[in-house]
């Protein structure tokens, strides 16, 4: 699979827009979420808050694509989006039902197919945990996932989140314990939301695999990645649910947003240690990145 280039998130990484979309504009990453600046030194975190339950998963202008695009990766391309363990059918369904009464809808069908309708309704993406073997570990055993950032939902089944986030450098060093607690913590009553930030050579929402080498030579043509996460118990089957909805924003367009936003960003790429700028996509972008930033920054 190679990646294509294009200016069309909602299009798959590795296909070319079907019509013209030289008029589309990216909607504008929403204030809450925007990354922050903690400390002076580099380290993840969980920074998470509790969410009213009335503002768990809203809509936008972006919902409606998002839903189109979902639904034809789910006609054309279901087993890379879907997944499911053996045992996860129950968990998945409480899940779907949560969302579905969030969104006053009926829900017609069960298990994993409860979970891919369910998908339809909102614009997230969508994984559920359930307390699986001898010790009980919360282990991801469904999901459908149509924004994923370079992985794929079947690459996670049956793991624990320490699993799920190995390949994030020093995630288990700064936060893993951390997470771990409060997904024991959860309440079905309480969603709790917190966000994330990456830079990327590519625009596509679905983006399941990193490309072999760089994609663009200028830092002009990076795009800015930001997913609001939320996370929520599932009472009746004891696991969780945690949800991704995922923006993506032109870096020129972002940076555009006035000086404290385009200082916030250019401090922060500047910190990353190198395993976690790798990580990110941007370690090859990162010193031309910076340069380019630091008149904005200043």
């Amino acid at each position: 699979m190679n990646h294509v280039l294009h200016q069309h998130p909602f299009t798959p990484f590795d296909q070319l827009p079907l019509e013209d979309v030289s008029a589309f504009r990216a909607l504008a990453i929403p204030a809450e979420i925007l990354p922050i600046e903690i400390g002076d030194q580099f380290r993840h975190r969980m920074g998470t808050k509790s969410l009213d339950t009335s503002q768990w998963l809203p809509s936008d202008e972006e919902t409606e694509p998002t839903i189109a695009m979902k639904r034809e990766l789910l006609r054309l391309r279901r087993d890379e989006v879907v997944g499911l363990a053996e045992g996860g059918s129950d968990a998945a369904e409480e899940a779907a039902k949560l969302i579905a009464e969030f969104c006053g809808v009926p829900m017609q069908a069960q298990g994993v197919g409860a979970l891919v309708e369910a998908s339809l309704l909102v614009a997230d993406d969508i994984v559920v945990m359930k307390p699986m073997g001898d010790e009980q570990q919360l282990v991801v055993v469904a999901g459908v996932v149509c924004s994923p950032s370079r992985w794929s939902i079947q690459t996670k089944l049956n793991s624990n989140m320490m699993a799920v986030h190995k390949p994030v450098p020093q995630y288990a060093d700064h936060v893993g314990k951390a997470v771990d607690t409060t997904m024991a913590r959860l309440r079905a009553d309480q969603p709790m939301v917190r966000s994330n930030w990456t830079i990327e050579d590519h625009c596509a929402l679905f983006q399941p695999v990193a490309p072999s080498g760089p994609l663009v030579q200028d830092p002009t043509q990076l795009w800015i990645r930001m997913e609001r996460q939320t996370l929520r118990a599932l009472p009746q089957t004891g696991g969780s649910m945690f949800t991704i909805r995922t923006y993506q924003q032109p870096i020129t367009e972002y940076v555009a947003r006035g000086k404290d936003v385009a200082s916030t960003l250019y401090s922060l790429v500047k910190r990353l240690p190198d395993d976690v700028a790798k990580y990110k996509s941007m370690l090859h972008y990162r010193d031309a990145l910076l340069a380019w930033l630091e008149p904005f920054a200043k």
